[in-house]
């Protein structure tokens, strides 16, 4: 069912990109498992052929996941999942921060440039609050799950 996409029972896989194995690990498995069907944009040779298939798995699909876990910046993503979920989308959030020291790209993540991206996470967290049509859930396991119940629901 790998990348399988159904207008009534679909999870687009947003949120950060590589180095993360959060889809492969976990969301892939348990989507499989559950038997709905995503869209995973994580490819190892990414294309800008690939920007209009992915608007369209994003438009096709029922739900969109968002992790935006601490081994990336994530800064596209957090607006995406924003823009989405005002947009009256279904939008499930997982957020982390990104830990003191961690190295993105070949530089130490600190200081300001920590504060910043942790603020941003932060006020995504803050904004969706007020939209009913998004759920922020406090792990990635929990998202994914989140993702099932509501596609099988």
């Amino acid at each position: 069912m790998k990348n399988a996409m159904s207008s009534s029972r679909s999870v687009f896989l947003g949120g950060s990109c590589n180095p993360t194995t959060w889809r492969f690990d976990h969301a892939i498995p348990a989507l499989e498992k559950a038997g709905v069907s995503f869209y995973n944009p994580q490819v190892e040779d990414w294309s800008p052929e690939l920007v209009a298939i992915e608007a369209k798995a994003k438009d096709e699909a029922k739900v969109l996941l968002f992790v935006i876990d601490g081994q990336t910046r994530a800064g596209v993503s957090i607006m995406e999942a924003l823009k989405y979920g005002a947009d009256g989308r279904t939008v499930i959030l997982s957020i982390e921060n990104i830990p003191t020291g961690t190295v993105i790209e070949n530089q130490e993540i600190l200081g300001r440039d920590l504060k910043d991206a942790n603020r941003m996470r932060s006020y995504l967290g803050d904004l969706v609050k007020e939209y009913s049509n998004v759920y922020v859930c406090d792990s990635m396991e929990k998202a994914v799950q989140t993702a099932i119940d509501l596609i099988n629901s």
